[in-house]
């Protein structure tokens, strides 16, 4: 098989491989790699651009933290294949691997994450390409209603402190510091109305 690069350097399989499943030719993809901390709201944005831009390229995602709604999120932007930063020190060789893998039409999870996606049925992980999860829409919803932190809890039945914590986690994944900006970007997500609340 050869080998070219794209044009980010990354090799790429360039021979067509064979369905497995019938005798049709397999176009190899260009893939990309990707490479973050965190899947936040700075990393979905530019995954979003990228994505924009080259829709024909795969996308590899490394990523030091990732969960089963982070990937959900990302996936409707040409991520074919996760690999968490921590298993290539495990096994250097890996990312050599799974590049060829997504060049050949596969697709990759950590292990473990995939077993979350396909149980998840009793808590959904959200919609794909929206970075926050259920439970922080909801609480999100509730703030551009008014609601105190306190009326958080008591609309959700929990306590102030998990509303807090909730918080402190939408903050982060957006890279905001106020609510005013949360509800913003909710606002623009279309988030803030669906089957029960109707659009401005």
């Amino acid at each position: 098989m050869s080998l070219n690069a794209t044009a980010e350097g990354l090799p790429t399989s360039t021979a067509p491989a064979t369905d497995p499943v019938g005798d049709s030719a397999v176009v190899p993809k260009d893939v990309t790699v990707l490479t973050t901390g965190r899947v936040d709201r700075a990393f979905h944005d530019d995954l979003k651009s990228h994505y924009a831009h080259h829709p024909d390229i795969a996308v590899v995602l490394v990523a030091g933290r990732v969960t089963a709604h982070d990937i959900v999120a990302v996936a409707p932007y040409g991520v074919a294949a996760v690999v968490r930063s921590a298993e290539l020190h495990d096994d250097p060789d890996l990312l050599t691997g799974v590049k060829s893998l997504v060049a050949d039409g596969g697709h990759r999870l950590p292990t473990g994450v995939g077993s979350r996606i396909r149980t998840a049925a009793a808590a959904p992980l959200g919609r794909p390409g929206v970075l926050l999860t259920p439970p922080e829409v909801a609480v999100l919803v509730l703030v551009a209603e008014g609601l105190s932190r306190t009326g958080i809890a008591r609309r959700l039945h929990r306590d102030d402190e998990h509303v807090r914590y909730t918080l402190k986690s939408i903050f982060g994944r957006l890279g905001v510091e106020r609510r005013a900006e949360a509800v913003a970007y909710a606002a623009r997500e279309g988030l803030l109305w669906g089957p029960d609340r109707e659009a401005p």
